[in-house]
């Protein structure tokens, strides 16, 4: 039942961002996080200052997460990973769920998929649909929000973080 209903705010929530459009944001400061990633290494969102940094929280179960991960790669190979990053933050789904749902999907990434199995990361963020993005400057502070997905290599994406990361 708990899942049917997140499919189904997972999917209102994309429901108006269909054309897709990064809005400028400037919320209260979040906290930093550590997580692991699917190999076991460790990875803190404050090692991340200097680039610009794209947290994106996803779960296995919302289709627009499925959609958007294949241009979430194609815009790392575009930007690169000297000033830019790319953080998958996975909502509170088994490690094996997670690997599973990656090969099912035929899914490579190059960029960390963290899990937070406890959820506690989500909660601190306050996510409460997916997929939800934050784009950071390079000093750590919130510049953009997208809640819903998106075609993450479309120019004008391209264009607005190449901005930033200068």
């Amino acid at each position: 039942m708990i899942r049917r209903l997140l499919v189904l705010v997972c999917l209102l929530a994309a429901a108006p961002l269909q054309a897709g459009e990064l809005m400028e944001y400037r919320g209260q400061a979040l906290p930093g996080f550590t997580l692991q990633d699917l190999q076991g290494d460790t990875h803190s969102l404050k090692a991340y200052r200097g680039k610009v940094v794209m947290v994106n929280f996803w779960a296995t179960y919302c289709p627009p997460c499925i959609e958007e991960m294949p241009s979430m790669q194609r815009l790392r190979d575009k930007l690169g990973d000297r000033n830019f990053a790319i953080l998958a933050v996975n909502m509170a789904e088994p490690r094996t769920e997670v690997e599973a749902f990656l090969r099912k999907h035929g899914i490579q990434v190059d960029f960390p998929v963290l899990l937070d199995p406890e959820g506690e990361v989500v909660s601190q963020w306050m996510i409460t649909a997916v997929p939800t993005t934050f784009i950071l400057d390079p000093q750590g502070e919130i510049r953009y929000g997208l809640f819903g997905g998106i075609e993450w290599d479309k120019p004008e994406i391209v264009d607005t973080l190449t901005a930033l990361m200068r």
